[in-house]
């Protein structure tokens, strides 16, 4: 009799504690680094591959290859979030990859005077980006992106104890 007393008043188990503590803040925090480091990241390794076609000077020749290693790390980042929380991934890649490359399919004529439109970006960048978007390469980011966050989430809810995440 005294261990059910016992066990009720214990208070919840450590994995429930655990959850509980966590909280908002954690998915919240990871979503908007999700949000910010993405469109950081594809700016980047974009800007690398405009600069990639103009190797004959000596200071470009080094420069592409570096930012584009460094947007592809950025995304790393970004796609390696999805362990922790896989809502973040999938939030940045719908939001800057899945949703301009619909809009792009969608509006092609449009999409380079939006991404114009967008203040603070270089021209340079501007056409970066639209080669980018207009070839596919930020709808396959956030393709990649989303299901990167997809594959974790299902991942986690299958090696979750008690079939919840």
């Amino acid at each position: 009799m005294t261990d059910l007393v016992e066990q009720q008043t214990a208070g919840p188990p450590p994995e429930a504690a655990r959850r509980i503590t966590r909280g908002l803040w954690s998915p919240v925090a990871a979503s908007l680094v999700a949000l910010v480091l993405t469109p950081v990241a594809v700016g980047i390794a974009a800007n690398g591959a405009v600069l990639a076609g103009r190797w004959w000077d000596g200071v470009d020749r080094w420069l592409a290859p570096a930012q584009s290693v460094l947007g592809a790390m950025l995304l790393l980042v970004v796609a390696s979030l999805a362990v922790y929380v896989p809502a973040a991934a999938m939030i940045a890649g719908a939001v800057w990859g899945i949703v301009p490359g619909v809009v792009h399919i969608a509006a092609p004529d449009d999409s380079y005077r939006m991404l114009s439109a967008v203040p603070g970006l270089p021209v340079d960048l501007v056409r970066a980006l639209h080669s980018w978007l207009s070839g596919g390469v930020v709808l396959l980011f956030g393709v990649l992106l989303f299901g990167a966050g997809l594959t974790a989430a299902l991942l986690r809810r299958r090696l979750a104890p008690d079939g919840r995440s």
